[in-house]
């Protein structure tokens, strides 16, 4: 664990080795985790399996997320390159480096591939958003669209209340982050990619998204435009891939890495019985949960049941506690 100032900006990095230190020759490779609810926390599952394959993996909180330091401004997709460039000089990394991205992290990985093809070896690309037009305008209703349900009356009582404590530790971080800094603003700036340039790309690149995911059709277009492009759709998944098939995608990045100069073929995913997602209603209609609104209002009833017994003079009612709320912690 540490922290390296990068483009004058403080980051927190965590660095995971092979048992015994990384081998010669050994890929080194930056997990670059999504932007606003997330951390590096959530790609540190798939950096310890391919640390464990032999990887010398790389995961930093991206500037003003996790415990990286957070600047009223300077959100924009330049500064998170510099950043990164930033990153790899102060770690002492010269080579090309192996770069796996989910959601905003795929976005950046991927511009990041055009603007300096020489510092990249290849790239993973997890549900990234990509548009040849009005790319900025759409991550930046992206972020609206979190504020506003972080916002919410509603939300706001269950995650005092009745989240997890990490839940509610990330949204109240998320919330600071969108309020206080220009991160909307910077990020509508972000430029559109040019089919051009993704033509000349000149590296490999996997791409994974859910059948169901709503930027499917996204990956589909990157596939088309972009040479040498391994793209794998999981049917019966959404934008959250990351988490509905982290087992998965901890092979298919392992096979990626280490293994497909000798296996050529994509590791077959096996879904389990039952297991299909979609997005939910509420977050196509940016509403809160059902969950969420029956556990605010079964703790109002529980609430209201014990004023009235306390003005009676009774025992409170016993309350039963309150169950998880299924996906929640989704779109936010």
């Amino acid at each position: 664990m540490a922290d390296v100032i990068a483009n004058g900006v403080r980051l927190h990095v965590q660095r995971l080795t092979p048992r015994g230190g990384p081998r010669p020759g050994a890929p080194v490779v930056v997990m670059i985790h999504g932007m606003v609810m997330d951390n590096l926390a959530s790609v540190f599952f798939l950096a310890n399996g391919l640390a464990d394959a032999g990887c010398d993996v790389i995961c930093y909180d991206l500037r003003g997320h996790g415990r990286s330091e957070r600047t009223p401004s300077g959100y924009g997709m330049a500064n998170a390159m510099a950043d990164l460039t930033g990153l790899l000089d102060g770690l002492g990394v010269t080579g090309p480096v192996h770069l796996v991205g989910n959601s905003f992290g795929a976005t950046l990985a991927l511009a990041y591939g055009c603007a300096y093809p020489e510092r990249v070896a290849s790239l993973g690309l997890i549900e990234g958003p990509f548009l040849l037009s009005g790319l900025g305008e759409e991550m930046s209703r992206s972020i609206q669209a979190t504020r506003e349900a972080v916002s919410d009356d509603e939300v706001r009582e269950w995650l005092e209340h009745s989240a997890a404590r990490g839940v509610a530790r990330m949204a109240k971080a998320a919330l600071s982050l969108m309020e206080q800094t220009t991160i909307a603003e910077d990020i509508r700036a972000t430029p559109s990619f040019r089919a051009e340039r993704l033509a000349a790309l000149g590296r490999p690149v996997l791409a994974v998204y859910g059948g169901n995911s709503e930027i499917v059709d996204q990956g589909r277009e990157l596939a088309r435009l972009v040479p040498d492009t391994t793209l794998v759709v999981l049917e019966h998944h959404t934008h959250s891939v990351l988490r509905e098939a982290a087992e998965y995608l901890r092979d298919l990045l392992r096979w990626w890495m280490v293994l497909r100069d000798t296996e050529p073929e994509v590791p077959v995913y096996h879904r389990l019985p039952g297991r299909h997602f979609e997005t939910a209603d509420w977050v196509r209609e940016r509403r809160p949960p059902d969950d969420i609104l029956a556990q605010n209002a079964a703790r109002r009833a529980r609430l209201a049941a014990e004023a009235r017994a306390a003005e009676a003079g009774g025992s409170p009612p016993v309350a039963e506690p309150a169950g998880a709320v299924s996906g929640a912690s989704g779109p936010l």
